[in-house]
């Protein structure tokens, strides 16, 4: 009886991508957690999704391309995939996710000090001030429902979050929504720690995700992706 060899689909897969070019992973600015310096993009996130790739033996390219034309790429196919993403209905219509988290991160208000402004987690606290967003970008479910809504009417946007901040600087708008982390990280670089405060409770905690083009089938490679991330995460 001839003996059946048993390939595992780990191995399928690595011969598979290793024979096709390096895949280009779209990325956004998104500092402390993604960011370019000296032409190199780097970051916490940016190890990590490097780290996955290379235990699965897959060369990938990193490059940062401005949100709105980053997402487009990867929907087209013009790149092979994203993080880090938040999921939404839309997006998930027209990209693979993956399902193990990259990042998890509280959203919150920022507001000028002076600002007198209160939030207790009541839409009615916030709703007829100018609230500063970054297009294209989702900020969960809590408040992308406040927007679909008809809730909040004043919305002001920018094409980054280091924009969107000195917005708020200047009282071209009252409040901004963004990562605790990224807000505070801004805040610091522009020296306005004195100026800028956040507001608690949290809008919402979130998870952000890499998400594959479904212009090619990566379900395979998806799926690796998860369980190595797993293994690093553990």
């Amino acid at each position: 009886m001839k003996k059946i060899l048993i390939i595992p689909l780990f191995f399928i897969i690595c011969n598979a991508f290793s024979e096709q070019n390096t895949l280009l992973i779209a990325t956004l600015e998104y500092p402390p957690f993604i960011y370019s310096e000296n032409g190199d993009v780097k970051g916490p996130v940016v190890e990590t999704v490097k780290a996955v790739f290379s235990s699965l033996g897959v060369k990938i390219k990193i490059e940062i391309f401005p949100i709105a034309r980053g997402l487009l790429m990867v929907k087209n196919g013009e790149a092979d995939a994203y993080f880090s993403l938040k999921r939404t209905p839309q997006r998930e219509s027209d990209l693979l996710f993956t399902t193990t988290p990259l990042l998890r991160q509280p959203f919150v208000f920022f507001t000028r000090r002076t600002s007198g402004i209160k939030w207790n987690g009541n839409i009615e606290d916030i709703k007829d001030y100018r609230i500063g967003v970054v297009a294209k970008t989702s900020y969960g479910a809590i408040f992308d429902g406040y927007l679909k809504d008809g809730l909040l009417l004043n919305i002001e946007e920018t094409q980054s979050f280091e924009l969107n901040i000195k917005k708020l600087i200047a009282g071209r708008v009252d409040v901004v929504i963004n990562s605790y982390d990224v807000g505070l990280y801004i805040i610091k670089n522009q020296k306005s720690e004195n100026e800028i405060i956040s507001l608690s409770p949290p809008v919402e905690i979130l998870n952000s995700y890499l998400a594959f083009t479904k212009a090619k089938d990566y379900s395979a490679l998806a799926s690796e992706f998860d369980s190595a991330l797993k293994k690093i995460d553990q």
